[in-house]
C-alpha cells in the first residue's frame, strides 16, 4: 500500500480549507447580525450608519437631516413620559404628531411650517407643565431640546 506523497497531503489539506471557508465564512455575518441595532431592517446599523432607524429608506449620506434625527429624540423622550405614565396616551399622540408632521415638513423643505409645529409642541408641553401633568424638569429638557433643533433649522 502506497501512502500519500507530501502534494497529495497538502492537495486535500487545502481542498478541505477551501470546502470549510465556502461553508463557515458565509454564517459570520448571520451570526453577529444581533449586534447590530436596525429597527427598520434598511441593513445599515443604528446609530453608527443609520441616522433615522424608523425610515428604511433613510440613512448616513442618504437623505440623512440632523434635525430629523434630534427629533426622533424627543420623539423618544415623549414615549418615555407615556410609558411612564407622566402622559396619557392622548397626550402623548398628541404631541408626537405635531413632531411627525414637522418631519415631514422639513423632508417636504417646508421649514417655517416646521418651525411652527414645533412652536406648537412647546406650547403644548407648557400647557401640560402648568397644568401640573408634566414635571417641570422634564418638560423644560423636551422645551430645550425642541429650541436646540429650532435653532439648528433657523441657520439652515
Amino acid at each position: 500500500m502506497h501512502s500519500a506523497s507530501p502534494y497529495n497531503r497538502r492537495l486535500v489539506s487545502i481542498f478541505f480549507i477551501v470546502l470549510a471557508s465556502v461553508i463557515i465564512i458565509p454564517q459570520f455575518p448571520a451570526a453577529f447580525a444581533g449586534a447590530c441595532a436596525d429597527e427598520d431592517e434598511d441593513g445599515h446599523c443604528y446609530p453608527e450608519d443609520d441616522c433615522d432607524d424608523h425610515d428604511d429608506t433613510v440613512w448616513r449620506g442618504h437623505s440623512c437631516d440632523p434635525s430629523i434625527t434630534a427629533i426622533y429624540g424627543v420623539m423618544d423622550d415623549v414615549e418615555d413620559l407615556a410609558d411612564a405614565g407622566s402622559i396619557n396616551q392622548g397626550q402623548a399622540t398628541s404631541l408626537l404628531a405635531k413632531l411627525n408632521s414637522a418631519i415631514d415638513k422639513i423632508e417636504a423643505d417646508k421649514i417655517n411650517t416646521a418651525i411652527s409645529l414645533l412652536n406648537a409642541f412647546i406650547n403644548q408641553i407648557n400647557a401640560l407643565i402648568k397644568a401640573g401633568i408634566i414635571d417641570p424638569k422634564d418638560g423644560g429638557d423636551l422645551i430645550t431640546s425642541v429650541l436646540g433643533i429650532i435653532n439648528d433649522l433657523k441657520m439652515g
